[in-house]
């Protein structure tokens, strides 16, 4: 008679090689994915640069960061439908669901943490500028662990760098100097590379909208 395979027997070679053609494709995609989406690291960059330039300009005025924020969402959200309906979206998998929510939380988390901050009169100061950089290092060190994408995660060690060197630093100016660079070079710059990426790849699966 017959015998039918154990459930838990060992895979063939074939197996294991197609399992890991899988995950390099979904890592891929993954990545593919984050670069579709680098148009956003810079307009926040931009953004961020923009509310900081109105808060140096009239900083007795609360409204700089949320008219400045406000306006990044509005802005976003438009982008989000032009693209749509110009190059329709990636296929989802684990990887880009995975990333989507760990950027989705990391904003939501920074929207209340900012806003409370600012409405309670206690935003800027080495603490609120370190968290902020040090929430935005959390999400590119763990989306470029899951791609295992060097380069986002040296990005998020920036970030982490900016965190700590604002503990010792107690000059304005010098906040003001750490978060240009940290907007230039992880926010700005990360994004146009990824924008770059995009344009040299070749494009994967989409979904129509």
């Amino acid at each position: 008679m017959p015998t039918t395979p154990e459930p838990n027997a060992t895979p063939d070679r074939d197996e294991i090689v197609a399992r890991i053609n899988l995950m390099e494709t979904m890592i891929a995609e993954g990545r593919q994915a984050t670069c579709q989406f680098g148009w956003i690291f810079v307009l926040w960059g931009l953004v961020d640069l923009s509310g900081m330039a109105l808060q140096w300009e009239r900083p007795n005025h609360w409204w700089n960061w949320p008219l400045a924020i406000g306006l990044g969402l509005v802005l976003q959200y438009a982008g989000f439908g032009l693209r749509r309906r110009s190059r329709g979206v990636c296929r989802p998998n684990t990887q880009s669901r995975a990333i989507s929510a760990i950027w989705g939380m990391m904003g939501a988390t920074l929207i209340l943490f900012c806003f409370t901050a600012i409405f309670t009169h206690q935003s800027w100061g080495a603490g609120y500028l370190a968290a902020i950089f040090m929430t935005i290092g959390l999400a590119h060190t763990a989306s470029g662990i899951i791609l295992r994408w060097g380069v986002q995660f040296a990005v998020g060690a920036i970030f982490w760098a900016g965190g700590l060197a604002c503990f010792f630093v107690n000059n304005e100016r010098w906040f003001l100097y750490i978060f240009g660079l940290e907007m230039l070079f992880g926010m700005i710059l990360f994004g146009i590379y990824a924008m770059i990426l995009e344009r040299r790849t070749p494009p994967p699966m989409m979904l129509a909208q």
